[in-house]
């Protein structure tokens, strides 16, 4: 995505007066009640966790238009691509999508049978489809004796579960799979037990992941450390004044930036794919060569690693690379070339990709000025045609919408041009984008033109923050304790059916209100958010759908 200049419709004095001198007003939102419950998307159980974060928002008309429509806008290669990578990339995507069996090194206990299962949506190497979760299916494929665990619905998210401590107390954090191969007909006399999953429920010791999207990773990877804190360090001054602080998670080895994961915890996406393949389908590799769950001899079926460097091409493909290459490296590389997914309406990025106002806090005409941004954004908006670029919509409101504006708003949920960026433009000056970064640029890739110095909107600062009490988790990884988690990436925001690292809920402005809660970084944002009015919560809405 290219950048361009954004057009500004009221002053940045006034932008900045209005934005900062509401930061008095908007102070840490308190925790909500503890066994408030939220919504799942799809289950409708209430979080194990019991305690919640921030409330609905203010303004009751904006509504979250869901999932939108049309093509994928992802699953497709990164442009510029020479003939040799677009046929490795192609037999990838098959390796990807293929289904293990017993005899190509599934289990003996999975989370599902395919990398493809579970980043299926809206194309592969996304996130949980909508619908018709296949764990359902693979539970019980070929006479397996598994019963599916409450927390894992047909139209839920497809869920990982991790447990938060061992039997003695100590940290445990690891994954739980949740299916045994035992009882399968393809593999005869393996007798390993499902976990005791509604025992540990009960004892409030689970919690649960989704599958994170995978498009335009290999721009992320490409991204420099040196650029990450340089992009980090130049947002310093508005994270302090919005109570946000974060760090970077690093590898114990190296000290490098880890960045893919939810807590950032894996360094590149080829250790992503290792630890998938083995944690998630129980596939034994060069990266991780032994078998999980301490299996006895009746479960191991093949000999280690069950996924190694092929020394000789017994299949010939279009790619012979892909060939000779481990299925790991397949998957890795199948990330690496998928290109960022295309927005519904082309974005009007700011120079630099964030807001170019100076951080204020000693705005003596906050209301004036939110009053007189307000009218100009809206009078602007309204007559400014899809194609150009759009004024600023207002950062806090002056008053509870009309009745009118109200309806009007949560009945017009169109992706337009005109609401998108300004619901952009409201994005950045609440705050939002001091964690969700809005523009990197790659360095010099070893993927060619379609990776090197590119612009990435991708929405993150690849930072792990805080996040309270409401959505702690209570396990450790690297640097990132029970409470942390990476900025999540928002590009292709608009095709995700479930948010949240748990999945616990399909509706964007209830992902905006969990990001409130006792503790949390994020709650002087999410209450600046609940200040606006319903036109603009509606653009920021449509906004993040049109990603």
């Amino acid at each position: 995505m290219a950048k361009s200049q954004f057009a500004y419709g009221v002053s940045l004095a006034a932008i900045a007066v209005t934005m900062w001198g509401a930061s008095a007003q908007a102070q840490n939102v308190a925790a909500a009640p503890a066994n408030a419950g939220f919504q799942r998307g799809g289950g409708g159980h209430h979080h194990h966790n019991g305690g919640g974060g921030g409330g609905g928002s203010s303004q009751s008309g904006a509504v979250d238009p869901g999932v939108r429509g049309g093509a994928p806008g992802a699953g497709q290669p990164l442009p510029g691509i020479s003939s040799d990578q677009m046929n490795f990339f192609t037999v990838a995507e098959g390796t990807f999508n293929d289904a293990d069996t017993p005899a190509t090194g599934l289990g003996p206990g999975f989370n599902l049978d395919s990398c493809g299962g579970c980043h299926a949506f809206p194309a592969a190497g996304g996130s949980s489809p909508p619908t018709n979760n296949p764990q359902i299916a693979v539970a019980t494929a070929m006479g397996a004796t598994n019963v599916v665990p409450s927390f894992v619905t047909a139209n839920g998210p497809i869920r990982e579960a991790r447990f938060v401590v061992n039997p003695d107390g100590t940290p445990d954090g690891g994954v739980h799979d949740l299916f045994s191969i035992a009882g399968r007909s393809d593999a005869q006399g393996c007798d390993l037990a499902q976990p005791d999953f509604a025992g540990q429920l009960a004892n409030n010791n689970v919690i649960f992941r989704i599958p994170p999207p995978t498009y335009g990773d290999g721009l992320i990877e490409s991204l420099s450390d040196a650029s990450l804190q340089a992009d980090f360090a130049a947002q310093a001054q508005q994270k302090a004044s919005l109570g946000i602080s974060g760090a970077f998670n690093t590898s114990g080895n190296t000290g490098n930036i880890t960045r893919f994961g939810w807590k950032a915890q894996n360094i590149s996406l080829l250790m992503f794919a290792g630890e998938a393949y083995n944690a998630e389908q129980g596939v034994t590799n060069e990266l991780f060569p032994n078998e999980r769950n301490n299996p006895d001899a009746s479960c191991q079926l093949n000999a280690l690693p069950e996924d190694a460097t092929p020394l000789t091409d017994t299949a010939p493909s279009a790619s012979q690379a892909a060939d000779f290459n481990s299925d790991i490296v397949q998957f890795a590389m199948f990330m690496r070339l998928l290109a960022a997914p295309t927005p519904a309406v082309p974005l009007n990025i700011p120079s630099g990709g964030t807001a170019s106002a100076s951080a204020s806090t000693t705005a003596a005409s906050a209301s004036t000025s939110t009053t007189a941004a307000s009218t100009t954004a809206a009078s602007t908006a309204s007559t400014a045609p899809a194609s150009t670029t759009v004024a600023v919509a207002s950062v806090l409101p002056t008053a509870a919408a009309t009745t009118s504006t109200a309806a009007a708003a949560a009945s017009s949920t169109a992706l337009s041009a005109t609401s998108v960026n300004a619901g952009l433009q409201a994005f950045i000056n609440v705050g939002c984008a001091a964690c969700h970064t809005v523009s990197h640029t790659t360095g010099n890739s070893a993927l060619g033109t379609g990776a090197t110095n590119v612009t990435v909107n991708s929405f993150s600062d690849y930072a792990t923050h805080n996040m309270g009490s409401g959505l702690a988790d209570r396990v450790t990884q690297g640097n990132a304790n029970g409470f942390m988690f990476r900025s999540a990436p928002l590009w292709g925001v608009g095709q995700r059916a479930f948010f949240l690292h748990d999945g616990r809920t399909s509706d964007l402005q209830q992902a905006i209100a969990q990001h409130a809660s006792s503790g949390s970084e994020a709650n002087q944002v999410v209450s600046q958010f609940q200040m606006l009015s319903t036109t603009d919560q509606q653009n920021i809405l449509n906004f993040l759908r049109a990603l």
